[in-house]
């Protein structure tokens, strides 16, 4: 405990610098997409702007954010295998952009992530020489798979399916490792919650054998949700079933919404964010750490259904209703 004694404090001091929820429904209202980069402007976030052309570069901005808080947070717990494993996802995607990238003969540079545990110009040279050491284990073994498996199939699809697994045993295994109750048990919602969301869409694709096919190949192990609590059902059964688990107010809150997928992520991303608000209550130690970076995605996550459904001209009660729970 006493470890985290100072970086506990330190990120509580910074969190009233996170874009607050109030604060993000406000930028919805804004009346233009220029009005809503100057609140946002007003907020303490730094408007990155191409170089020659001044125009504002949202993902730059959005990213700036983000890898902010990444590298506060290994400043302050360099060794914390509980913050790293947030990092892997990015790992993750660069290695699914490079490799697809490749087999299409274009530079991935542009798509790629300028942070994670391994350098984005790291990943794409791994990609060209098939030499995957340095990246999380299972990751590992996953990008050479990937490679052969769209060699035989050409299909992109598989390459996103063997890697995302891979990611979440990366994930759990790092939880695992740092003994931290609390990540092992966000990792493992994670774990589930996605298996859930793959199940309602291949349920929703009426594919019939083929689905069921599909669904056995992209179950995540790991979780607390069996297969059997999953799988075999139709969707309203689904919810039923976890109104019996520890997802209960998800599965009440997909019920009682309109049914959507977009609606059903939405809950989703919301019962991830009220586990993390319960380190509000922690004064000192690692899930505060935690926390600071998952407010962070949120934060980030938000700002980009705000921003990007004002540059596609939605109403302000449009984005409302896809804005995430927020940490503050």
């Amino acid at each position: 405990m006493a470890d985290y004694l100072y970086g506990s404090a330190n990120l509580r001091a910074r969190e009233s610098a996170i874009v607050s929820g109030d604060r993000i429904a406000r930028l919805a209202d804004a009346k233009t997409i220029d009005e809503a980069y100057a609140q946002l402007s007003e907020y303490g976030v730094f408007i990155e702007r191409d170089p020659e052309s001044g125009k504002i570069l949202r993902e730059e901005t959005l990213l700036a954010i983000l890898k902010k808080a990444y590298e506060t947070t290994q400043e302050l717990a360099p060794d914390s295998e509980a913050l790293r494993l947030w990092l892997y996802p990015y790992d993750c995607n660069n290695l699914k952009a490079a490799i697809k990238c490749s087999v299409r003969g274009i530079d991935p540079r542009s798509m790629l992530f300028d942070f994670g545990t391994v350098k984005a110009e790291e990943i794409v040279s791994m990609v060209e020489t098939g030499n995957f050491e340095g990246v999380p284990d299972a990751m590992q073994g996953a990008a050479a798979e990937a490679i052969a498996l769209y060699a035989r199939t050409q299909n992109p699809q598989l390459i996103d399916l063997v890697l995302d697994k891979a990611c979440y045993r990366d994930m759990l295994s790092c939880a695992t490792a740092s003994g931290d109750s609390f990540t092992q048990r966000l990792v493992r919602a994670k774990i589930d919650l996605t298996n859930v969301m793959t199940t309602v869409r291949i349920l929703r694709m009426n594919s019939g054998e083929a689905g069921k096919a599909l669904m056995e190949d992209a179950f995540i192990e790991g979780g607390r949700l069996l297969r059997t609590e999953l799988f075999g059902v139709s969707e309203e059964a689904l919810w039923e079933r976890l109104r019996y688990t520890e997802y209960a107010s998800f599965a009440d809150a997909v019920l009682t919404g309109n049914g959507s997928l977009s609606s059903i992520e939405c809950s989703l991303d919301d019962f991830i964010m009220e586990i993390v608000k319960e380190t509000k209550f922690i004064p000192v130690g690692l899930e505060v750490m935690v926390a600071f970076l998952l407010a962070h995605e949120y934060e980030v996550k938000n700002l980009r259904i705000v921003l990007a459904g004002k540059e596609a001209g939605l109403s302000p009660s449009v984005i409302r209703e896809r804005i995430r729970k927020s940490y503050v």
